[in-house]
């Protein structure tokens, strides 16, 4: 079966008196290549110092991170000024054996394999430290099967 680039949006606006958010991708399935990220305050002057991670979910425990099957993303915390941070990311995952074991480069090196990241479900897009009305909004780039 050929292959597809597709690019899925998932955008958080943190609601009012609230200062944390999650949103949901559509069901996705393929190798995410790359994740943009965009960032925007509810005023210039906010002091919103967000904190965002993008999660492979469980599909039996949809909500709770903790129960995530893999973290994509963890871009930590960011400044008060969106669009310093406006970025493109490209997340690689350790490349493993059939058994769990990493796979490394050579006998001689600490450095695993890195590969892109397969998922077969939805993203969660979490939000937290954020301010009322930021806006945080992510494209993640697949290359779906």
């Amino acid at each position: 079966m050929p292959s597809k680039i597709t690019m899925h949006k998932i955008e958080n606006t943190i609601a009012t008196a609230q200062t944390t958010g999650t949103s949901f991708s559509k069901p996705i399935r393929g190798r995410i290549l790359s994740v943009k990220v965009l960032f925007t305050n509810s005023t210039p002057g906010s002091s919103s110092d967000r904190d965002v991670n993008l999660f492979e979910m469980n599909p039996f425990d949809a909500l709770d991170t903790a129960d995530a099957l893999q973290e994509i993303l963890d871009i930590g915390t960011l400044g008060a000024a969106p669009a310093d941070d406006n970025n493109v990311y490209y997340p690689r995952a350790d490349a493993q054996d059939y058994q769990g074991t990493t796979q490394y480069y050579n006998d001689e090196s600490n450095e695993p394999v890195k590969i892109p990241f397969v998922v077969f479900g939805r993203l969660m897009l979490s939000v937290t430290a954020a301010a009322a009305g930021d806006i945080t909004t992510v494209y993640v780039m697949v290359e779906e099967y």
